[in-house]
């Protein structure tokens, strides 16, 4: 017997060539057919193969159902020097998509929780866009890989939820499949600068944050990180111009500078800029002036690290001088927001020290929780309060070398300097955790348990990993705060399914606390 069809019901009904596509498959969606959707290859290995063969199968199935892969391939992105092509702006969906079996069809499950949980970058609004573009075959390759991408991150997040080896498996699969298209697109010059190759790079990082399994997946999302930077320059100023490419650029910038940070990188200069030549001509969407304000001081930042690293600034007067002059720009910019970043804290009326015995509780910190107008203000502010307490470990850290190559220097002047410092990270870390019960959904709410709200805000968890571990080193492993984050990680990894929450456990748990004090 030949090898099973893997095409979707219909066009194996019609026998026809099926493209395969995902959700839907593209030749049904043109012709505005209902798509049936597809069979598991799983269970057709079982069918079509010999009992013997069938055994044996489950026979590996009863050992160890997801065992351990090589380390994961990396894209790498080629930079080209073909001219660009224009595309096709945000048009709202007329039509409903293809209606397919959800409860045969687990990719289209993941698909439509990937985009109804990871709402940051505004996937859903590229996919829109290519379902309604009629696809040549070089922009078919882009969609594919596209969401290929995302079913690959939805089928990681719901394997993790369900505690299901055969959707990790599945997710496995998809992300090979993203990541062998992705890098055939990226040799097109005019893929390499789509909407929909950046997004499955994108999901690609998004992949190794929600499927973590070891710290070296740390690593591949900031090769990958790297990856996003070069294609959000060679996109140029033009992605700008389009709402969906505008606000895909806002939040992956982010992504960058991350990345940049944590390998004490410069952010690239064209990211810092390519907002100012657009910014006044922009006619559809607003330009949000205090992220990117924010953006501008952490380059600096970035600078500062990349100077020490490379031996470029030694001085320690120098460095503290330099890192000063930082954090007063990131103190005027906290003062100096707008509107629409002001927040209420609340104080929990009940009685706080039970509560804070209840493992469950997260409906505020010690006795207090913020309240802000959006979870884009919340961010804005988490990522202020994490760059600052970085810039004013640097200060901590110098001051105490100075301190001890001149030690004629005033010891009661040294140690003010210190206390002060000290209470300002750790003032910024109590925020950051006033502000998780905002994230979860159950700020201020006595009965609401969790559990049962955070699932729906699965994507919102990757913007509270890098925040919550800075905060966590502020005052070491005996702390309140230590506690929270080690209790709000283990509710990110469970609840949420993002198992890199669960590897920052591991990670402050064997903490070299001694050595960072």
């Amino acid at each position: 017997m030949g090898k099973p069809s893997e095409g979707c019901g219909t066009c194996r009904a019609r026998k026809v060539k099926c493209d395969e596509a995902r959700p839907v498959c593209g030749r049904c969606r043109k012709a505005k057919r209902t798509c049936s959707g597809y069979r598991d290859p799983l269970s057709l290995w079982f069918r079509d193969e010999s009992q013997s063969v069938a055994r044996r199968v489950k026979g590996f199935a009863s050992l160890d159902a997801s065992p351990p892969l090589a380390e994961p391939p990396v894209l790498t992105v080629a930079r080209q020097k073909s001219a660009s092509e224009a595309y096709p702006g945000h048009r709202t969906l007329q039509s409903p998509i293809p209606i397919v079996n959800f409860a045969l069809d687990h990719t289209f499950q993941a698909t439509c929780f990937f985009l109804n949980t990871y709402t940051w970058f505004n996937a859903s609004k590229v996919v829109e866009s290519s379902l309604h573009h009629r696809a040549g075959p070089a922009e078919a390759l882009g969609e594919k890989a596209m969401m290929a991408g995302i079913a690959s991150v939805g089928l990681a997040n719901l394997a993790n939820l369900r505690r299901s080896p055969s959707l990790r498996l599945s997710a496995r699969r998809e992300y090979a499949t993203a990541l062998q298209l992705t890098n055939t697109a990226l040799c097109d010059p005019a893929l390499v600068r789509a909407d929909t190759t950046l997004t499955a790079i994108v999901c690609l990082s998004l992949f190794e944050i929600v499927a973590c399994e070891r710290h070296e997946s740390l690593e591949a999302w900031i090769e990958h990180s790297q990856g996003v930077a070069t294609l959000l320059e060679l996109r140029g100023s033009e992605q700008l111009q389009r709402e969906s490419g505008f606000w895909m650029f806002q939040a992956l910038r982010n992504e960058v500078l991350i990345g940049c940070l944590q390998k004490k990188t410069r952010f690239p200069p064209v990211l810092v800029d390519m907002p100012d030549r657009i910014a006044a001509n922009l006619q559809t969407h607003s330009f949000p002036i205090d992220g990117d304000r924010l953006v501008k001081v952490v380059a600096k930042f970035s600078e500062l690290q990349a100077d020490i690293r490379e031996g470029i600034i030694s001085d320690s007067n120098e460095i503290i001088s330099i890192a000063m002059a930082i954090d007063s720009e990131l103190g005027h910019y906290a003062s100096t927001l707008s509107a629409e970043f002001s927040y209420a804290t609340g104080t929990w009326p009940g009685d706080v020290v039970s509560r804070e015995k209840d493992g469950d509780n997260f409906s505020h910190y010690q006795g207090s929780y913020h309240i802000y107008q959006s979870t884009w203000a919340c961010n804005v502010w988490n990522n202020y309060r994490y760059i600052r307490i970085l810039v004013n470990g640097v200060i901590l850290t110098h001051l105490a070398i100075a301190q001890k190559s001149q030690p004629g220097v005033e010891y009661d002047r040294f140690k003010n300097q210190c206390v002060q410092i000290r209470g300002l990270m750790r003032q910024l870390a109590t925020d950051i955790c006033c502000s998780i019960p905002f994230k979860f959904g159950v700020a201020g709410q006595d009965e609401k348990n969790v559990f049962d709200s955070v699932i729906t805000k699965a994507g919102t968890g990757f913007t509270m990993l890098l925040p919550l571990f800075v905060a966590a080193l502020v005052d070491g492993v005996s702390s309140p705060i230590h506690d929270w984050v080690m209790r709000c990680f283990n509710v990110v990894g469970r609840a949420m399914g993002i198992d890199t929450a669960l590897t920052l456990i591991d990670l402050l748990e064997n903490w070299p606390w001694d050595a960072s004090a």
